[in-house]
C-alpha cells in the first residue's frame, strides 16, 4: 500500500510532541500530542498539566460538570422514588 498512496509529513509546526520536539517550536504548535514519552513513563494527566498550563482550568471545569450532572442525576432518581 505504501507504494501505491503517497505518504506525507505534516511539518513540525502542525503536530507538536514533546519526544521529539523542542520547547522553542511549542510556540508555533497547531496541535500538541500528550503522547506517552518513554524516556519519563510520566502519567498523561500529569505529562497534560506540566506542557499545557491551561490543562488544570479544563480538568478543573470538566470534573465539577461532571459532578453536577451526577448530583442531578440522583436527586432526579430520588425525586422518582418519592413518588
Amino acid at each position: 500500500m505504501i507504494y501505491q498512496v503517497a505518504i506525507k509529513s505534516l511539518p513540525q509546526d502542525w503536530l507538536w510532541c514533546e519526544t521529539w520536539c523542542d520547547d522553542e517550536s511549542k510556540q508555533r504548535a497547531k496541535t500538541i500530542d500528550l503522547c506517552n514519552n518513554p524516556k519519563t513513563k510520566e502519567p498523561k494527566l500529569k505529562a497534560a498539566a506540566r506542557i499545557v498550563p491551561e490543562w488544570i482550568e479544563y480538568d478543573t471545569e470538566i470534573r465539577q460538570l461532571l459532578d453536577n450532572l451526577e448530583n442531578k442525576k440522583k436527586s432526579a432518581i430520588l425525586a422518582h422514588d418519592e413518588l
